[in-house]
């Protein structure tokens, strides 16, 4: 079957589908061919357009029910042949169409088998957090390895190759002060650390980067903290500035006229200088400490609108709720303001730096009560965008699909235009877990690793209704058909203990939690390596989510002959959790490990659930020593300490340490500062948990 393909052939957007299309037909053993006509003599025509080359769809245009970025594809007869057309309002709604095409024929093996159907995107903002890890927020080992590869237009081109394909359409780039990578101020040009010979290297980096996104239909803002100058700029232009180890990213505020003028004219010349960047976004509250609201709204319109007003075009803007709520200070800011162009995104961290705990909105950044004044009455010009922070999870890798799609349901409000998914923490470029040179290694870059993390929460973000066959169709074809169904079930139980850990165990800012290390820190043992989640602290939390009952609150319940209809209790959640991690690893055991690569993705979940029965066990104990607590009675001491031991919690840790030691390496992790993470180092402390109640 020769398949003859028709498209606009300037538009970049749907030459990078088309590519996949070939590829597809290609890899089923069927020959493809461009025209600019049609002939009669194709087996088969597949004709992909846009509005706005109406006369490369032969009169055709996309029904009226498809809004931007959405597609149609429609069967017809062209020239007495089977004709299959890709119609959209606009090239980035063809490219997903295309896609989508490319999709079906690997799946169905014949053109005459894609569906036809219209699709438009559930979420308008699909964006990905993206942390550089220059001027960072953070300063860890795992930040420096990152330099290098984050630096390689190699990686953007598969980044944002993947990013298309899962029908991401934003990327933020975030870093403290961004512009002495980016530019020369005119009025302060020794505030840039580099040469002009460098600096034009950084700017052919950026200039790239930002046209390679836009050929993909990915728009791209870069965003950073406040108030910042370079070094550079402190060294050269600000006789009073503070120290380095002051000037970090949290602390008092420290502002000059000086600093005001540098910043305002280094956002005007940003934009001006890259009209590939499609906007700028700002954090209010780092280094304001010790200014109201009112001053910290008026420190932002003075300096970056000033600065975007002064630009030589329009650009779209990213507004951080403050830290500190009064959200009509920052609602009048932007519902009055003219010339930002609409929507303003306005982000919202959601659950503050732990997303992966509850669909319900229980808190944001700060922990902070009103942030529902920025929805309640419905905003004029702006929408919020959900920040899905991941503190929790950096090496195994994560899939549950029906946790996304409660979370896209419960939160997709009018009001909501999107969200974004990404980490403070960790970069998904240099993959440093793993043990060198290991076979299960068929990747460049984590996260490649990670691909159906972000096949997920894209496809997903696009079309809510995607169906599990999707994402078990593309398992198969990578480990074959006996793979799919099974591992993405797998994962879909015992990926569920890292938000049963969130919901139950409270947090607040990004190291307070680490599931998937069963860690917890405050500042006062960041950098001791003594972070585990002990008995005794599993005893003393209180659950994020109030309908859950803490272990003390059940035990008080018990005691009392109360109720406990409604509330999911200890005894219940450990149930859910055994049942969820047993039922994960029967299903792993219908699959043959066919590939190295597909054994570490079955690792992963194998080590998820038994942290989920180690959880399971942990909270059973607690039950059993808080009733011995109240009451004396030594069988329940007893039966704490038969659910901590083996072949119970003891067991099921050092079951964790044996198939994660089989492939991952010790490694830098921001939550213990120098102190290298493994498994193993906690074991110590899973046995101290034994001696905590024989005492």
């Amino acid at each position: 079957m020769t398949i003859s393909l028709t498209f606009p052939d300037h538009s970049p957007k749907l030459i990078f589908a088309v590519r996949r299309l070939q590829a597809a037909i290609t890899d089923l053993g069927e020959t493809w061919t461009v025209n600019e006509t049609q002939r009669p003599d194709m087996d088969h025509m597949i004709i992909l357009s846009d509005n706005q080359h109406a006369e490369g769809s032969f009169g055709m245009t996309a029904d009226a029910s498809v809004v931007a970025e959405g597609f149609e594809i429609r069967r017809s007869l062209h020239l007495g042949n089977p004709a299959l057309f890709v119609l959209a309002r606009d090239e980035s709604g063809a490219m997903y169409g295309v896609l989508e095409v490319a999709e079906q024929l690997r799946k169905h093996g014949n053109p005459l088998s894609v569906s036809e159907c219209v699709v438009n995107p559930g979420f308008p903002f699909r964006a990905v957090k993206f942390n550089l890890p220059w001027s960072s927020y953070r300063r860890n080992e795992c930040f420096d390895l990152q330099k290098e590869p984050v630096r390689d237009l190699a990686f953007w081109q598969a980044f944002l190759d993947m990013m298309a394909e899962n029908r991401y359409n934003v990327l933020t780039l975030w870093c403290l002060h961004p512009f002495p990578y980016m530019i020369k101020p005119m009025n302060f040009p020794k505030a840039t650390p580099f040469t002009d010979e460098e600096l034009a290297d950084w700017k052919r980096f950026w200039t790239s980067l930002f046209q390679m996104a836009h050929d993909r239909g990915i728009e791209t803002y870069m965003i950073n903290w406040n108030i910042f100058v370079s070094e550079s700029f402190r060294e050269h232009y600000d006789a009073d500035a503070v120290s380095d180890e002051t000037f970090y990213h949290h602390g008092d505020y420290y502002s000059t006229e000086q600093i005001k003028q540098y910043t305002r004219e280094c956002v005007t010349q940003l934009i001006d200088e890259y009209p590939g960047l499609t906007g700028f976004g700002i954090s209010v509250g780092e280094r304001m400490n010790g200014m109201t609201p009112e001053e910290r709204q008026d420190w932002i319109a003075d300096v970056y609108f000033e600065g975007m007003k002064n630009a030589g075009r329009p650009v779209k803007f990213i507004h951080r709720a403050p830290f500190s709520v009064d959200p009509h200070i920052t609602r009048n800011a932007i519902e009055k303001n003219e010339f930002l162009p609409e929507p303003v995104w306005v982000e919202v961290k959601f659950n503050w730096s732990h997303a992966y705990s509850s669909t319900k909105l229980l808190m944001t950044h700060g922990g902070s009560d009103g942030m529902e004044g920025y929805w309640n009455p419905a905003p004029q010009n702006y929408k919020i965008t959900w920040m899905v922070r991941n503190e929790d999870f950096f090496t195994l890798r994560w899939a549950q699909p029906d946790f996304i799609r409660k979370h896209l349901s419960d939160n997709g409000q009018d009001y909501v235009g999107g969200y974004y998914i990404g980490s403070e923490c960790f970069i998904p470029a240099n993959d440093y877990s793993h043990v060198p040179g290991s076979p299960h290694i068929e990747w460049t870059y984590a996260f490649e690793k990670i691909w159906l993390y972000y096949m997920l929460w894209g496809r997903l973000l696009y079309d809510p209704t995607t169906p599990d066959d999707v994402f078990a169709d593309a398992i198969e074809r990578r480990y074959g058909k006996s793979a799919g169904r099974p591992l993405l079930a797998a994962f879909s139980s015992v990926c569920k203990m890292p938000m049963a850990l969130a919901s139950f165990y409270s947090f607040s800012w990004d190291f307070t939690l680490y599931a998937e290390g069963f860690l917890a820190t405050d500042k006062s043992e960041y950098n001791t390596g003594k972070a585990f989640i002990s008995l005794e602290d599993l005893l003393s939390s209180e659950p994020l989510d109030p309908d859950y009952l803490s272990i003390r609150s059940y035990v008080d319940h018990i005691i009392d002959n109360q109720s406990v209809e409604g509330y999911v209790t200890p005894r219940q959640l450990a149930d859910t959790l055994e049942h969820d991690a047993r039922q994960g690893l029967a299903e792993l055991a219908s699959i043959g490990c066919g590939s190295p690569s597909l054994c570490c993705e079955m690792a992963d979940v194998e080590a998820w659930a038994h942290l989920g029965l180690y959880f399971a066990a942990k909270l059973r104990a607690g039950v059993c020593y808080e009733v011995y607590v109240r009451t004396g009675d030594q069988a329940e001491r007893q039966k704490a300490l038969q659910w901590l031991e083996p072949p119970n919690a003891v067991q099921h840790w050092d079951d964790l340490v044996r198939v994660t030691n089989s492939h991952y390496v010790k490694q830098p992790l921001l939550h213990l500062g120098k102190t290298p993470f493994t498994w193993e180092l906690f074991r110590p402390q899973v046995l101290e948990d034994i001696e905590f109640v024989r005492k």
